[in-house]
């Protein structure tokens, strides 16, 4: 009967490594991917800060990023990543809208467009998997990003205040913590938490301030914190 158990039991093990080996072999990594992701933009720092007096802040509200990245497998976890993308957040000047009626009276209103930051990043990605068909990771990018200051006016009558767009290029960073689930031999369904982080300078902006009859016309430069929180969700196709 002892016999029968060891008989047994060494069965059960070899089934076992046998279909954990062919589920490996199954979910063997492929040398090339295609990534396609989306999700909202989450502004911080003085990027997102809404407070009139802040000389810094950006004004930004909650917009979307989406991007594509090219991926080659290079050793056991480590993949290397080509990620293009495109990240638009609005703006919201109530607050400020608020304090120019608190210092000169009247109802003032605003118009303004949104930022837009386009990027092109090279980084690597490490992957590891802790449960059956999920792996988590870390992924580090680093690259140049065109960043677009929007135009925007506020007005009170005759009177307003008014910035030309302008646009600026800067090294950039992403540092990313994100999670895999493989849906077929192919497929992946990708989640991905994501910190963008950089600063643009606008050079010669133009802005024109107009009170009644007298019109004046400065050019500026200025510095703005680019950084928000991303959450994306998208597939990965692999071959």
């Amino acid at each position: 009967m002892k016999k029968l158990y060891i008989i047994i039991l060494a069965l059960l093990i070899t089934s076992s490594v046998y279909s954990q080996n062919k589920y490996n072999a199954n979910l063997s990594p492929k040398l090339f991917g295609i990534e396609i992701t989306a999700g909202p933009s989450f502004p911080y720092g003085d990027f997102g800060s809404k407070d009139a007096y802040n000389e810094s802040a950006g004004f930004a509200k909650v917009g979307y990023k989406a991007g594509v990245n090219l991926t080659y497998h290079l050793i056991d976890i480590i993949d290397l990543n080509l990620m293009g993308f495109f990240n638009s957040n609005g703006t919201n000047l109530s607050n400020l809208q608020n304090a120019l009626s608190e210092k000169y009276g009247g109802v003032w209103s605003a118009d303004s467009r949104t930022w837009n930051i386009y990027g092109g990043f090279l980084g690597f990605e490490f992957s590891y998997p802790i449960y059956k068909k999920l792996s988590v990771g870390f992924r580090a990018y680093s690259g140049m990003i065109n960043s677009k200051a929007p135009e925007f006016t506020i007005r009170n009558g005759s009177s307003y205040y008014k910035q030309d767009e302008k646009t600026a290029s800067s090294f950039s960073y992403i540092v990313s913590l994100d999670g895999k689930y493989h849906l077929t031999n192919n497929l992946f369904w990708i989640a991905s938490l994501d910190f963008l982080g950089g600063s643009s300078s606008f050079k010669d902006v133009k802005t024109t301030v107009s009170t009644g009859n007298s019109q004046d016309v400065t050019v500026q430069t200025f510095s703005q914190d680019m950084r928000t929180v991303i959450i994306n969700t998208g597939l990965r196709i692999v071959f």
